[in-house]
């Protein structure tokens, strides 16, 4: 049976003790071995077979196992193996007896059962003292660095669920915020169409109607990021085909005749440039409604949309409508739309290009981060 041998002098100090195994068939071997490490803070434990050392294996942790080589039921060797090879045990240091060492191939057997040390009876007190006393403070100082590391864990796991508390919260109140902003330019839109309800005027109705279309295209853009996991950023390509149906939809006696073609790559942009890219394809959207087909029975706008290399956006935009009179300056006219469409193109820090040939081609390349690209300039 598996006796401890509590040599702890103060209850207080069983807390720092370690746990070390002796294991030897001979009582007197113990005797001596226990005479040999008694101290203070260690508690030792006897062993008198195989089954009685697993047995305190299970029961107990040890800082180190003393094993003879030598034992009737189950060799040391044997045993040194079958406590490597459980997973609870694998790392206990082992220091191995036998009163028959000088043989090479003993030697090398013993390594090879996972001894960290050799040694031969009888056994010099001090040379096992002091190995022992090593692998002790080796077995400290690791449950030292496991103490630690469990307490990083611990609290980088309280930083994370912290951090990511914090973000759903963030999260929720953006998308109250986008919400609201939605709602409250909703609001607004309904109160421009309200107010060109009580004009009399076509010309100014006009004008309601182009600012009501101006909020509504801001109000998609909040719509869409309430809307998406991703609240920070929208997708321009799904954002375009959306703003096209609702401007269709409202210049409903025109739009019927004319066809959409839109080639659109998925292209993901910040709140801050997908609002003024929203308003530019509205400006553009609406100028060609409004002037490009009149007279005419059909007419065709294509908007194609693509990524550069994950890093800019091209945007054409083209009708085959009848374009601007010859010597048009579009940058020196006093048209609001286009006027718009110039500044907000100088806030994306885009390259726009203007070609008035067999209808009118609106190009603008900008950076996704709001890198400048070139200046603005019509070729």
């Amino acid at each position: 049976m598996t006796t401890l041998i509590d040599s702890t002098c103060h209850e207080s100090r069983i807390k720092d003790s370690v746990n070390i195994l002796l294991v030897d068939d001979d009582i007197r071997n113990l005797d001596v071995l226990e005479s040999v490490l008694t101290m203070p803070d260690y508690r030792l434990f006897r062993a008198r077979s195989a089954d009685e050392a697993l047995l305190a294996l299970v029961r107990e942790e040890f800082a180190v196992i003393v094993l003879d080589v030598r034992m009737p039921d189950l060799s040391g060797y044997e045993l040194a193996q079958m406590i490597k090879r459980r997973k609870r045990t694998q790392h206990v240091p082992i220091i191995f007896l036998t009163a028959y060492y000088g043989e090479d191939e003993d030697v090398l057997q013993g390594y090879g059962a996972g001894a960290v040390d050799y040694l031969s009876k009888p056994v010099n007190p001090l040379i096992l003292r002091s190995k022992v006393a090593v692998l002790v403070d080796l077995f400290r100082k690791t449950r030292i660095l496991e103490t630690m590391n469990r307490a990083m864990e611990a609290e980088i796991e309280e930083r994370l669920a912290q951090l990511k508390a914090s973000l759903h919260e963030k999260d929720t109140l953006l998308r109250e915020v986008h919400h609201r902003v939605k709602n409250n330019l909703q609001i607004v839109s309904s109160l421009i169409d309200l107010q060109a309800a009580r004009q009399k005027g076509r010309d100014v109705q006009a004008l309601f109607r182009d600012a009501r279309d101006r909020v509504r295209s801001m109000a998609l853009v909040h719509e869409k990021l309430y809307q998406s996991e991703d609240l920070a950023q929208t997708e321009l390509g799904t954002y375009t085909k959306n703003l096209m149906k609702e401007l269709f939809q409202a210049h409903g006696e025109v739009s019927s005749k004319i066809r959409l073609n839109m080639q659109l790559e998925p292209v993901r942009l910040p709140v801050d440039r997908a609002i003024p890219c929203g308003l530019i394809l509205n400006e553009l959207a609406t100028n060609s409604l409004k002037h490009a087909f009149i007279g005419r029975q059909e007419g065709l706008i294509e908007i194609c949309l693509t990524c550069i290399d994950n890093r800019s956006v091209r945007l054409v935009f083209q009708d085959d409508g009848k374009g601007f009179p010859s010597g048009f300056d579009w940058h020196a006219t006093e048209s609001l739309g286009l006027r718009l469409v110039r500044m907000l193109s100088e806030q994306l820090r885009a390259d726009l290009r203007h070609r008035n040939g067999s209808g009118t081609t609106f190009e603008i390349c900008f950076d996704i981060h709001g890198i400048g690209i070139a200046d603005s300039r019509e070729r």
